[in-house]
């Protein structure tokens, strides 16, 4: 087959959640021996660089200035529209797709998450094949719950506003397309019940099985957490860690420590030599920050699909402590292959235990590496993925 994989931003490079499943993708498809091309959306918060993507075969881009500008908020606003979707859409850029799908023939086209809907009605007009939406995540869902989090009141109004329409975009989505790619069971039923008869399918993000993952069994209470702090979710689970965990963790072990890495660190979040947190900011490579933990904290009070971050840490033998929206999604048992907390004073508890108890990291380490390796096997997932495509499923 020859694919179109139409993306929001870059899978190049894979430093985050959504770009690995992006790569993953188009990776299991190439290996599989389809021709992919990817055409990227480059935006002032992920720009792509073009020495780099010169580099990379079969990949376009275009730039779009998806800034938030207030007068285009108030005016969505007005119009009852989600600022969310409307700010990727120029018209320019679907003349680009065209051109694309003018230069070779398509048998189908994948579109990486609802922020490239805009450009479906008029793919249509021009492309007769199947176009599937990629769901990373339920958009409205994740706004639904920052929005219950939000403690002042004319912000949580306006939190839900945003919440409402961007569900009522992505009804419309889910209803239109030839099929969904759902990237969990959990996100599959949701769609379904919000969308009923929606063609809907659970294809699971790929993750290579490693033969070189060495399971960490000398203990240093070191715990970090590694995602980017311009997605509210991540910042609002720090914070709340901050400020109602880890002060806690340090009044009875001195000696812990945390690491927080990440692109667009806040200003004000800085290292503190009382609490030791040790802000690292942007790092080189992930994998080598997450192997150097005892633990992968990820406080998660906001959210929706899968953290891949997750998945990856408990991939390389990494062992994570999250929250039960932070598992979400995923296929793992707490106590099992991963430590789930319910709240602040359960997380608190967790983290003690496992400083006075280390060895308990250790077997669920191990066993954390075999579910990944058990449900994201990439063979398996690709041909989900191309029999979906070719309609063999639905």
């Amino acid at each position: 087959m020859r694919i179109l994989q139409i993306c929001h931003k870059s899978p190049f490079p894979p430093a985050e959640g959504g770009p690995m499943a992006m790569k993953a993708i188009r990776d299991g498809l190439s290996e599989a021996g389809h021709c992919v091309h990817t055409f990227a959306l480059s935006t002032p918060k992920f720009k792509i660089d073009k020495e780099f993507a010169s580099g990379v075969n079969d990949f376009s881009f275009s730039f779009v200035d998806t800034t938030v500008k207030f007068l285009p908020a108030l005016f969505n606003l007005c119009l009852n529209k989600s600022y969310h979707i409307s700010r990727f859409y120029k018209r320019r850029i679907f003349q680009e797709i065209s051109n694309i799908l003018k230069e070779s023939a398509y048998d189908a086209i994948l579109v990486e998450s609802i922020f490239m809907m805009p450009y479906f009605k008029q793919i249509k007009k021009i492309f007769n094949g199947p176009v599937v939406l990629r769901g990373h995540n339920i958009e409205h869902i994740i706004w639904e719950r920052i929005a219950g989090n939000e403690k002042n009141f004319l912000k949580k109004i306006y939190l839900k506003i945003l919440a409402k329409q961007l569900k009522h975009y992505e009804v419309k989505c889910f209803s239109v397309v030839d099929a969904i790619a759902s990237i969990s069971d959990v996100d599959t039923e949701i769609i379904k019940n919000i969308c009923p008869g929606s063609k809907v399918q659970t294809i699971p993000f790929a993750i290579k099985s490693r033969s070189d993952v060495i399971i960490k069994n000398i203990f240093s209470a070191r715990f970090g957490h590694i995602g980017s702090m311009d997605w509210i979710p991540n910042l609002e689970g720090i914070n709340w860690f901050m400020e109602q965990v880890w002060p806690e963790i340090i009044k009875e072990n001195p000696d812990a420590e945390f690491y927080l890495a990440g692109r667009n660190m806040p200003i004000d979040l800085v290292s503190n030599s009382d609490l030791n947190l040790f802000v690292e900011g942007e790092v080189e490579s992930a994998e080598d920050f997450m192997k150097q933990l005892d633990a992968l904290v990820v406080p998660l009070l906001s959210g929706s699909g899968v953290r891949i971050k997750i998945a990856e840490a408990l991939s390389l033998g990494v062992p994570v402590i999250t929250t039960p929206v932070g598992c979400e999604g995923l296929k793992v048992t707490n106590e099992k292959d991963i430590i789930v907390c319910k709240d602040a004073k359960d997380m608190v508890e967790k983290i003690r235990k496992v400083i006075q108890e280390p060895e308990t990291l250790y077997n669920i380490a191990r066993e954390a590496v075999k579910t990944i390796s058990q449900h994201h096997e990439p063979q398996k997932i690709t041909k989900l993925l191309v029999d979906l495509l070719e309609n063999k499923q639905l």
